[in-house]
């Protein structure tokens, strides 16, 4: 009976003390990861600076005097800071709102990245170096990132269609929307010694202001890369009046971005066609510039009897930014980018008709022919009718 008693005792304690770990894991937990809560998405990732230069790094969360601490702005809206290798110098940012973060993990380089917005935004912020504010002092690093950091979250929650839905990555609830927009000032927080001190009171702008600039700035640069071919395509071809070639409506590409170097185009679904200038000149359908317009032209043998669409394809070569993926080693964590200046390619398309003219079997040569042949033949039988012998009655 009592040694019953005492392996009820044995199993207790043990009980005790591996709830008593369970619970000091889940609190170091939440204190360590602040923002990270989104535990079922598999492809978690992070955005980092120019400063991650070679192919691996580690992953890790800044600390004080062994605590992690957090940036909260005076209206409720926190943000961790992550580091990578431990630098302070290099700053990570998390490119999904609800993601999981790994204290220490190493990452390896990867793919490409190609939001050309989020690349904008991190390019122009305290993530590639850049002072927002004009803030200086040890506390700017901190008050640069959380703008940086809130704007990432913002620009990705505002382009993503599905970033409304609770299971989305990108997602922010109402309440933390409200503050975002209601931030003014900044403490640095340590929640596990319950301190914290004032790191910004307020400048020329709210803390809102500059977020909301950059995301502005990254959402225009986002879309203004694109390239647009423009072509009337209610009108079709014309053919010309000696019947030898088909030719488009006027073709013209805007580039809305301006960092467009030169752009190729390319004709599909007809054979022997090729691009002409507005005085009939053809032209090369290579290197040409933003303010170049054209059109194409085809040759009647080239076309058949049915009707032809014709695609206009200009993939345009643009001077931006692009950055490289990182991934974790283990598990589904983060992925990170870097930012460098390279040339991007964009292409985008038009199309028009070929509405085949009906064939005669006649040029304007052989119908004059055919008229003249017509009057001769009448005027042989007027002549023959008049000389014939009238015949004489009895």
């Amino acid at each position: 009976m009592e040694e019953n008693k005492q392996k009820q005792s044995s199993k207790f304690n043990f009980s005790v003390m591996l709830s008593f770990a369970v619970a000091v894991f889940a609190l170091f937990s939440i204190l360590s990861f602040g923002l990270a809560t989104y535990g079922k998405h598999g492809g978690v990732s992070y955005a980092a600076p120019t400063g991650v230069t070679g192919n691996s790094f580690n992953f890790t969360i800044e600390k004080s005097g062994g605590n992690t601490f957090q940036i909260v702005s005076n209206s409720g809206f926190r943000v961790p800071i992550y580091l990578a290798d431990d630098d302070t110098s290099t700053p990570v940012f998390c490119v999904e709102h609800m993601a999981d973060v790994l204290d220490g993990a190493a990452y390896s380089k990867d793919g490409i990245i190609n939001d050309y917005g989020l690349l904008y935004l991190l390019n122009h912020s305290y993530a590639n170096g850049v002072s927002v504010t004009g803030a200086s002092g040890a506390d700017a690093r901190f008050v640069e990132g959380w703008i940086t950091q809130t704007a990432i979250w913002l620009y990705l929650y505002e382009t993503d269609s599905t970033s409304s839905s609770e299971s989305s990555p990108n997602y922010i609830a109402q309440a933390q929307l409200t503050a975002i927009e209601g931030s003014t000032s900044l403490t640095l927080d340590i929640p596990a010694t319950g301190s914290s001190r004032d790191i910004y009171s307020g400048g020329t702008k709210t803390l809102y202001q500059y977020v909301r600039e950059l995301v502005d700035n990254a959402k225009a640069a986002s879309s203004a890369r694109a390239l647009t071919v423009n072509i009337n395509s209610d009108t079709p071809a014309d053919i010309a009046e000696d019947k030898s070639f088909y030719q488009s409506p006027k073709v013209t590409v805007t580039d809305v971005y301006g960092g467009l170097q030169t752009y190729d185009v390319t004709i599909k679904g007809v054979e022997g066609a090729y691009l002409v200038d507005a005085a009939g000149n053809k032209i090369n359908a290579t290197g040409l510039t933003a303010d170049k317009e054209f059109w194409v032209r085809i040759p009647a043998d080239k076309v058949g009897t049915a009707t032809v669409n014709v695609t206009v394809e200009a993939t345009g070569h643009f001077n931006t930014l692009t950055g490289h993926f990182y991934e974790a080693s283990t598990g589904n964590y983060q992925r990170v980018v870097t930012v460098t200046g390279t040339t991007l390619d964009v292409s985008d398309g038009g199309t028009f008709e070929i509405i085949p003219t009906p064939d005669t079997g006649m040029n304007v040569a052989q119908t004059i022919y055919f008229i003249g042949l017509i009057v001769l033949l009448c005027g042989v039988g007027i002549v023959y009718a008049n000389a014939k012998p009238v015949e004489i009655k009895q």
